[in-house]
């Protein structure tokens, strides 16, 4: 092996302190903490995303949950109309049966009196 200057000694001590160093708690605290910060620019993005009062995804789904429930109380009085004009149909039928036996016997009725009468 070949015998090393003092300036290669002292080189490669600070190659090897560079390299304890990285590794070292404190790079480590240097990198959880960007990475730390990087979470927290996220979760703040998204407490916006969802909490932010004009459109966030709280505010929306409220709305959507508002609209449901005024779809489902519009079925509710359709189906309602919907039974009156099943019954008014129904009437419809009766009155144009009555009426067809009513103006059956009045034809009746005339036809009777006229052939009875000549």
């Amino acid at each position: 092996m070949e015998k090393m200057t003092q300036q290669q000694i002292n080189e490669a001590i600070l190659a090897q302190l560079a390299a304890i160093q990285k590794k070292l708690p404190n790079g480590e605290f240097t990198s959880m903490a960007k990475a730390m910060n990087e979470m927290k620019e996220d979760i703040s993005e998204l407490k916006f995303t969802l909490l932010n009062p004009e459109a966030g995804v709280i505010v929306k789904v409220n709305k959507n949950t508002d609209k449901t429930v005024d779809h489902e109380k519009r079925i509710t009085e359709l189906e309602d109309e919907f039974f009156v004009l099943d019954e008014l149909v129904k009437f419809k039928e009766t009155a144009t049966k009555v009426l067809w036996i009513l103006f059956t016997t009045l034809v009746g009725v005339v036809f009777t009196m006229f052939f009875k009468g000549v």
